[in-house]
């Protein structure tokens, strides 16, 4: 159990100190100001807070009433332990969260505790919850598939992040699984069964990602014929996801900052703002320090994402698990496949760019194309790409599926090539028109054309 003790007397947290360390097995830390208590809050998950509601040098500022909302948001217990008879102190204490409030002149072990004991039980009950749902590990992960070091670290590091509610940055390659670690951690959470919602920042035009999120009143805005609950309402004690967090806009990153700060937002054309008890989740692609940098990311939200990474390996970290990934693929195809010895030892010296995703479209790929019998090393090197070569169009696999097709006998060649590549990036991008669009380099509207034809 770690826990933070925040007061500006010596004396004060000495005391506190040798009380607290009777319970056992506890981890202490000391501040004595706000903001030395909100630089431990950014580096550590506390489970009990102890705060002094007048942190100030003078003494005439509530100033710790700012930790206790802090200890809310972040699922804290906070405990206020100060000298103030202020019955008003009392009452916004209480309002703002705090478990508990005890007078330093009557301050006694027999007050602390068994308060303390309480939530050091409370929370070692959580963790043996989310170690016994871990343990079954056919059930929650059977979406990451491999037994290398590299995934056996990442389901530890799950795991731990799991138990935490403070705000998660998964990175990772495109194509390498970001999207199942972040359904893993909610898996692994305190509120598996409320909402999992997802949103592609860069999916949607600006206007339209605010009202996804935060939601909006009815007449805001030209076409709000309707009040529209966003993801934060909807979402409730879940999980937020942000995918491509990097292309939010400059102006809801503060907004967002806000809720991570808070846990409070405001809908579009609302007069008050309303809580968010969920947890955030964000992933990207790119190196969102780069970013920062050129001043397309902000530094304060990058920090408050950041406290929590999980980094999802390549497959060129994991070659290992290249077997168990043809065979898990292979089982979804309408047809059997089987890879000769020589044929999965070729698949795993060649290069992935794409990751899992490619890996996934490749299988996809002999399953139509190939002919029946065994996967051999000539059809693996046909379909696919050898590590180290250089096709003649260039190192997308979108371009050997164009060459696949022309290289057929189908009529209308240049229009199949078309609309065969936008499929294939649409599936790649799991339907994001937008991403499609930047992976073909070409304007949204011609992936917008395709798909009104083919719904047409």
């Amino acid at each position: 159990m770690r826990i933070l003790i925040a007061d500006d007397e010596r004396s004060a947290r000495c005391v506190l100190v040798d009380l607290v360390g009777r319970i056992g097995d506890v981890e202490i830390h000391e501040a004595s100001s706000v903001v030395e208590a909100k630089a431990l809050l950014d580096t550590h998950v506390f489970d009990a807070m102890l705060v002094d509601l007048r942190l100030s040098e003078d003494g005439g500022e509530l100033d710790g009433l700012l930790l206790v909302a802090e200890a809310r948001t972040r699922s804290i217990t906070a405990i206020v332990v100060s000298g103030s008879h202020d019955v008003d102190a009392v009452r916004s204490a209480m309002r703002m969260g705090a478990h508990d409030y005890v007078l330093k002149d009557e301050l006694s072990e027999e007050l602390i505790l068994p308060v303390l004991c309480s939530i050091k039980e409370q929370r070692a009950l959580e963790r043996e919850v989310i170690e016994l749902r871990a343990r079954r590990s056919d059930s929650l992960f059977p979406w990451l598939i491999g037994t290398s070091q590299q995934m056996q670290q990442l389901r530890n590091v799950i795991k731990r992040v799991a138990l935490s509610s403070r705000p998660v940055l998964v990175t990772g390659q495109t194509g390498s699984g970001k999207e199942l670690v972040v359904r893993a951690i909610h898996a692994l959470g305190r509120r598996p069964d409320a909402p999992l919602l997802d949103l592609n920042c860069g999916a949607f035009p600006e206007t339209l990602v605010e009202s996804q999120l935060f939601g909006h009143e009815k007449g805001s805005f030209t076409g709000a014929e309707r009040k529209h609950e966003g993801f934060f309402a909807s979402a409730g004690d879940g999980t937020v996801f942000l995918d491509e967090i990097a292309e939010l806009p400059l102006e809801l990153q503060a907004k967002l900052l806000r809720v991570l700060e808070t846990g409070t937002y405001r809908p579009i054309g609302a007069n008050a703002s309303r809580k968010f008890t969920g947890r955030v989740v964000a992933a990207t692609y790119v190196d969102l320090e780069q970013r920062v940098e050129s001043g397309k990311f902000r530094e304060d939200l990058y920090y408050r994402l950041n406290v929590l990474e999980v980094q999802v390996p390549g497959l060129e970290e994991r070659l290992d698990d290249i077997p168990l990934l043809l065979g898990h693929f292979a089982e979804g195809q309408p047809r059997p496949l089987q890879f000769t010895e020589a044929a999965v030892l070729r698949v795993q010296q060649m290069r992935w760019p794409g990751n899992v995703r490619q890996l996934r479209n490749f299988v996809d790929r002999l399953t139509v194309f190939a002919p029946e019998g065994p996967i051999t090393v000539e059809l693996v090197e046909q379909f696919g790409r050898a590590r180290g070569s250089k096709p003649p169009l260039s190192n997308d696999p979108l371009a050997e599926l164009a060459r696949e097709v022309l290289r057929s006998d189908a009529p209308d060649k240049l229009q199949l090539v078309e609309s065969t590549l936008i499929d294939q990036a649409l599936r790649l991008t799991d339907g994001n028109k937008t991403a499609a669009a930047r992976l073909l380099g070409v304007h949204r509207k011609v992936v917008e054309r395709r798909t009104d034809r083919a719904s047409s």
